[in-house]
C-alpha cells in the first residue's frame, strides 16, 4: 500500500466533508484495508442527527490506493466496470 492508514483516513474525511450538512453528520468509526480488495482503504462511517443520534451506518468510504481518491462504493464498482472492458 501506497498510503499509509492515516492519509487514507484524511482523504476519506475531506471526501465526506466536501458537502457538509448542518442536519447530519458523518463520524468515523474505522479505516482498515478493505477485505473485497486490497488495492482499496475502507473507512467506515456512521451518519448522525445533529444532536448526536445514530440515524443510519455503516456508510462505506473506499480510499483508492494506487489513485489515492477517496469515493462511493456505487463511484468505485462504476470505475471497476468501465476499465473492466478496456
Amino acid at each position: 500500500m501506497k498510503l499509509s492508514r492515516e492519509q487514507a483516513e484524511k482523504l476519506a474525511l475531506d471526501y465526506v466533508n466536501k458537502d457538509k450538512n448542518e442536519n447530519y453528520k458523518l463520524v468515523l468509526v474505522s479505516v482498515e484495508v478493505s477485505k473485497i480488495s486490497p488495492k482499496y482503504w475502507a473507512a467506515t462511517f456512521e451518519v448522525r442527527t445533529s444532536e448526536g443520534h445514530l440515524m443510519e451506518g455503516p456508510l462505506l468510504i473506499l480510499v483508492d490506493d494506487d489513485l489515492e481518491k477517496a469515493m462511493s462504493l456505487d463511484e468505485a464498482i462504476e470505475a471497476h466496470l468501465a476499465n473492466r472492458d478496456k
